[in-house]
């Protein structure tokens, strides 16, 4: 009797195996997405910052800055930067590991650092310099030409994917984490803009990249339902299973 309450109680909390994930819309979101962000990053580079306006933006944010903005900027730097923002990471994984399973907290870091790393390949190929420090009054200094796109605004859109696909089926915590995480996204963006480390285009783009990249992930199967955090495919080629072609759960 305890052991059928017990599994009514887990199937109640558990995302429906039975609604698969629209692959073939990941994949038009991969393209429509990264249309975007690419065509941001062209238009960008091959205008240059003042031939947009990005650079008089900066200035201008520059100089009405206060020191409070700027103080909250700065922790954003550092809290959501390559270093610290990965602690993040595992830490929400641990706990969706204990409270949802290590299925959904796999899945979530998989889509997440999807996302996240994925920006480098961008950062290589469009090779932005950053604002320049002297104008800007840039309050870190950033010299690789990695501008475009921002990477701590890509750190915060992939996490907010991540969780929010990796949590399906959970409606009510979805809604949480759209509420929460999207103004967070924009915060963060906005922030890189009052610390001038980035130009416009940095932060609008990298979002639209990071999703896409996640979305990518979607079409191979990382977000779909299954009793591992491995797509059916993928899960057949690297785990052997004992008793036949199906991948044990």
């Amino acid at each position: 009797m305890l052991k059928a309450d017990a599994d009514r109680m887990t199937s109640e909390h558990r995302p429906s195996a039975s609604t698969p994930f629209p692959r073939a819309r990941a994949l038009l979101a991969t393209v429509v997405l990264w249309t975007l962000g690419l065509g941001i990053g062209i238009w960008a580079v091959g205008t240059g910052s003042r031939g947009t306006g990005e650079l008089r933006l900066d200035e201008t944010l520059a100089a009405d800055r206060g020191a409070v903005l700027a103080d909250i900027s700065k922790v954003i730097n550092v809290v959501l930067g390559p270093v610290v923002g990965p602690l993040w990471l595992i830490l929400i994984c641990v706990v969706l590991w204990r409270t949802l399973g290590r299925v959904v907290a796999l899945r979530a870091a998989i889509l997440t650092l999807g996302g996240w790393l994925s920006i480098e390949i961008f950062k290589f190929l469009f090779h932005r310099h950053r604002p320049p420090t002297h104008l800007v009054h840039a309050l870190v200094v950033e010299t690789k030409p990695d501008s475009f796109p921002s990477g701590h605004t890509a750190f915060t859109a992939s996490l907010v994917a991540g969780v929010f696909l990796a949590v399906a089926g959970h409606r009510a915590l979805q809604r949480i984490i759209l509420l929460v995480g999207l103004p967070l996204v924009v915060v963060v963006a906005a922030s890189r803009l009052v610390i001038g480390a980035h130009f416009l285009a940095d932060v609008v783009a990298a979002p639209l990249l990071a999703w896409g990249s996640i979305a990518v992930g979607v079409a191979l199967g990382f977000a779909g339902p299954g009793p591992t955090f491995l797509p059916a495919w993928l899960h057949r080629l690297v785990i052997r299973d004992p008793k036949g072609d199906t991948p044990a759960p």
